[in-house]
């Protein structure tokens, strides 16, 4: 199991060692182990691997106008994996929901940041 999550404003992926209730035990593909707040994993996901994750996230977060996000988006709070089922028209796979992610954080013009996942458009 890899999870996907959030570490000093940065995304960062890793693989679960340990997981507890309140937190995890993450070795990230640098092969540095972090304890990881629950609270913080905005994913969790079998494939790719995480290196491949952040990888694939990139291309995806590169390939979204946020422009575009930005019109669909409503007035309304949201979490990045419910746009991202809308965006994509289907439950997204794992790189295309952390793409959307990262290109929502990327765009703090477009987008401001509500909480741990969840983004409200700029008006």
């Amino acid at each position: 199991m890899h999870v996907f999550f959030e570490d000093d404003g940065a995304f960062k992926a890793g693989t679960v060692l340990a997981d507890n209730e309140s937190s995890l035990q993450v070795e990230s593909s640098s092969g540095k182990r972090l304890k990881v707040k629950a609270a913080n994993v905005l994913l969790r996901f079998a494939d790719p691997s995480p290196s491949a994750l952040l990888a694939d996230a990139q291309g995806v977060a590169s390939s979204i106008d946020p422009n575009f996000l930005w019109e669909v988006s409503g007035d309304r709070e949201f979490a990045f994996a419910d746009l991202a089922a809308d965006y994509f028209g289907r439950a997204p796979r794992a790189a295309e929901a952390a793409g959307l992610a990262l290109c929502l954080h990327a765009s703090p013009m477009y987008f401001y940041k509500k909480g741990r996942g969840r983004y409200k458009a700029a008006p």
